[in-house]
């Protein structure tokens, strides 16, 4: 995991200082050491010192960046949809000059270097990899609120069944033997194998992980009062926590902890997001003007596409460490 430089180590000594009071101001009032501790912080990456370059592989202008390595990929964009073996998988397309996705395709990026194309179609760009990165979900209209779902294999492409389910479907996250798929109305677990479909909740879903055996819902519209629960995919009426203020972003690797925002957030993004326990407990909240994409770069440490007043930047934090893992740009108004 990267640490942060040496001038982003003494600029925190101040933070780290402020801290270590607030634990002995809440000992001395009696209130809870690490709730009092969890810091809050503001992130401008003109503010921030430069740090370590993004560890996990990403895409830049089209190439596959894996620390030293650059690898060409077909397109000018995509998303990297994880790790396969020893291979990765990511999506490429091509972006025109009004904005068009086209040439869409899923590649798959051998430890030699090599690139090869495993599917073609422009539901590339909504695809999925397994938890376990052995199959490939992808999905296709077929008719009115109707989709196809499709496992396929993570090293060829090549179909492994495919079915189609109503009511403006969405698939979630998958593992080497199932599915899970939202619909307008519930959300399924389908047995792959089998053939099987079976009702996991009849509320909406969020972020999922069939490894950790969690499932993030909402009890109803949040804009009519409907909360979150995170409960276990395995048992929904077990509520790991509970919240009608925040939802749930994202579980990170290890399956303990999560990333939360208002519950009500919309458009380009939130502008305040929490690092939370399992059970809810705050352990850091980072704002700034909004954030548009998050993820983990390992257990405890979390990537953040961040847009603050003047400049934006991908943005590594640890609780109270931030530091920048891009060179920082001019922000573009959304």
């Amino acid at each position: 995991m990267p640490r942060s430089t040496t001038v982003l180590a003494a600029a925190m000594r101040p933070v780290l200082a402020t801290a270590v009071a607030a634990v002995a101001v809440s000992a001395a009032v009696g209130l809870p050491a690490a709730r009092a501790a969890a810091p809050t912080v503001d992130l401008q990456p003109q503010a921030l010192a430069r740090g370590a370059d993004i560890a996990v592989p990403h895409i830049e202008d089209g190439l596959f960046v894996d620390g030293e390595r650059r690898i060409e990929l077909p397109g000018n964009d995509g998303d990297v949809l994880g790790a396969s073996g020893a291979a990765w998988i990511a999506a490429t397309w091509t972006n025109n000059r009004v904005g068009e996705q086209r040439r869409a395709r899923i590649v798959r990026v051998e430890p030699d270097g090599s690139v090869r194309t495993i599917f073609v179609g422009f539901e590339s760009r909504w695809a999925l990899l397994s938890e376990d990165g052995s199959r490939l979900v992808t999905m296709a209209e077929s008719g009115f609120r109707r989709a196809a779902v499709t496992v396929r294999s993570a090293s060829d492409g090549s179909e492994v069944r495919s079915r189609v389910f109503d009511g403006w479907p969405q698939a979630v996250t998958a593992d080497d033997r199932k599915v899970v798929v939202q619909t307008l109305r519930r959300t399924v677990l389908w047995r792959v194998g089998p053939d099987r479909v079976g009702t996991v909740t009849r509320d909406a879903a969020g972020a999922v992980s069939i490894e950790h055996d969690l499932l993030a819902t909402s009890t109803t519209d949040p804009y009519i009062g409907g909360c979150t629960r995170l409960v276990r995919l395995s048992d929904p009426g077990t509520t790991v926590w509970r919240s009608c203020k925040e939802r749930v972003a994202a579980i990170s690797p290890d399956g303990t902890q999560l990333l939360t925002f208002h519950i009500l957030t919309d458009g380009v993004g939130p502008g305040r997001i929490t690092l939370r326990t399992l059970r809810g407990t705050r352990l850091a909240t980072w704002t700034t003007g909004w954030i548009s994409g998050w993820q983990w770069e390992s257990p405890g440490t979390v990537l953040l596409e961040v847009n603050g007043t003047r400049k934006s930047a991908t943005v590594r934090c640890t609780l109270a460490e931030c530091e920048n893992a891009t060179d920082p740009v001019k922000v573009t108004p959304p």
